[in-house]
């Protein structure tokens, strides 16, 4: 249903605009010297990990918890997180673990790992579904005898073993039954904790994608003992395909639920098993005679704990003062245009946003009010809104009020097709350069390159990207990079073969 409304607060009036401003700006700074950038979660510092053996880090550098067979490491990210960001982690992640886990008893007898009471809790992660769709399985039936196969049950490959009537049994299965009990389990976990923020954290490649596969792969002939690749050459591409597919249905089942996902596919696309020149995050297949693989095998290794923990840092982290929020101009016609505030509509709690031009108010969203804007609901968004004139030179701009952070934004070229960029100021020379990418709309992302005075900083094209993390925020893929912005510097974005910029700051 479409709202529309506005309201006028009786404290806020057009020709004391100026002088508001400038004590929220005064009270923004204060604010600004005395608060830490911490992530904003739930009034709780609780911290929840649910998740399998992806989450526990299967007890690399020793084992924690209360209960050893879950294989808990102190450096899995869930450590990490806590430890980063000072919360009181209870951590329930256990090897193995599957869907119905989260709110059942476990087929070995453990609680399920949503206990913990709701006001307790202001952040949850999850990794979880792999063991579902049966990957483990999937790789161990797939071993070959050589480079271009047979497996070992004679079939020619993994992919002709796992296809029939043209039909992929694997994704069949993931979209028939995995992903509809994923976000289920979502939905639950919503109304089970209302006020908790919820991030989703996919899984480390395993297999590169054709771009990232070296030449002649990386097959290693079955042996009973150490490390080995005994995998197809072209295997590899189908086994990546698969889990981008996973990639897709799980993001798509956390903003359908109001969750946030973080993609590791393409941050950690050098980093596979057979890697072309990176480091690699996941373990290879190890075998220890006929007692079979070591519980690291196609896990993540040391160093991709450690990778996932940033991820999830950096996930968490550019919401200490937006949450999410953002804000763009959309033109109308000349130098009209619609100012913009998006509000992710699982926010419980919105912070004080003004807008600004040139210094001069434009508007306020705080908490469930607004002042001087229009209100829009989306599915996954409110959106508040009012026409504004914008000329060269003009500087429009969000601002929180509790701690002076705050977006530049400028007009949207036609080209972006709605792909819009901002630099979340975070203290001092330090920025993080954010493209929000709209999936409700935009089926093809075009070619769009950040640079720094003109010196390349990275680019999304399509679905892949380069040196960006990704993370979602309902109706948004959000690719991130810390960036160093230095007075002068101006940093932009353009679509390749237009000439048209986006200048955001």
């Amino acid at each position: 249903m479409h709202a529309t409304r506005r309201i006028v607060h009786p404290a806020v009036r057009r020709g004391r605009g100026a002088r508001w401003l400038a004590a929220a700006s005064a009270s923004a700074a204060l604010a600004a010297s005395l608060l830490t950038a911490a992530p904003a979660f739930a009034a709780s510092n609780g911290y929840l990990a649910l998740g399998d053996s992806y989450a526990t880090g299967q007890a690399i550098g020793g084992a924690k918890g209360a209960d050893p067979a879950c294989l808990q490491s102190p450096a899995s990210y869930p450590s990490q997180i806590a430890a980063d960001f000072g919360l009181a982690l209870t951590d329930n992640t256990c090897s193995g673990a599957v869907l119905d886990d989260v709110f059942s008893t476990s087929s070995a007898g453990r609680p399920p790992q949503a206990g913990a009471p709701a006001d307790s809790i202001g952040l949850i992660t999850l990794s979880m579904g792999g063991n579902d769709l049966g990957f483990r399985s999937v790789l161990t039936n797939c071993l070959a005898v050589s480079a271009t196969g047979p497996i070992t049950d004679g079939a020619a490959s993994c992919r002709e073993k796992h296809t029939s009537g043209g039909v992929d049994d694997i994704v069949q299965k993931l979209t028939n039954e995995v992903t509809p009990k994923f976000e289920a389990t979502l939905a639950k976990l919503r109304t089970t904790y209302p006020k908790a923020r919820i991030l989703v954290v996919g899984y480390l490649p395993l297999m590169p994608d054709a771009a990232h596969t070296p030449a002649g792969g990386c097959f290693q002939k079955l042996t009973l003992q150490g490390a080995i690749f005994p995998f197809v050459t072209t295997d590899l591409e189908w086994m990546h395909s698969v889990q981008r597919t996973v990639d897709v249905q799980f993001q798509q089942a956390a903003e359908n639920t109001g969750a946030e996902y973080l993609s590791q596919l393409t941050t950690a696309a050098d980093h596979t098993v057979c890697s072309a020149s990176g480091q690699p995050y996941i373990g290879s297949l190890e075998l220890r005679g006929l007692s079979g693989a070591t519980p690291q095998s196609f896990h993540p290794n040391a160093a991709g704990l450690k990778a996932t923990g940033q991820a999830v840092a950096a996930a968490l982290q550019p919401r200490d003062a937006f949450q999410g929020i953002r804000g763009q101009l959309a033109p109308l016609g000349g130098d009209q245009y619609q100012l913009q505030i998006i509000v992710p509509r699982s926010l419980t709690s919105v912070p004080d946003v003004a807008a600004t031009k040139n210094g001069e108010y434009l508007g306020t969203v705080k908490g469930s009010e607004y002042y001087y804007l229009y209100q829009r609901t989306g599915a996954a968004t409110r959106t508040y809104y009012n026409t504004i004139t914008v000329t060269p030179g003009d500087q429009v701009e969000l601002r929180v009020h509790q701690n002076g952070t705050r977006q530049v934004l400028t007009p949207l070229p036609d080209s972006f097709q709605g792909v819009t960029g901002q630099l979340v100021h975070t203290g001092g020379t330090s920025s993080v350069l954010e493209i929000w990418v709209p999936i409700n709309t935009l089926y093809t992302t075009p070619g769009v390159t950040a640079r720094n005075n003109g010196h390349y900083l990275s680019h999304v094209a399509g679905e892949h990207a380069w040196y960006l993390s990704l993370s979602s925020v309902p109706g948004y893929r959000v690719y991130r990079q810390a960036v160093t912005v230095n007075p002068g510097d101006v940093v932009t974005l353009d679509v390749g073969g237009t000439g048209e910029k986006q200048t955001l700051n």
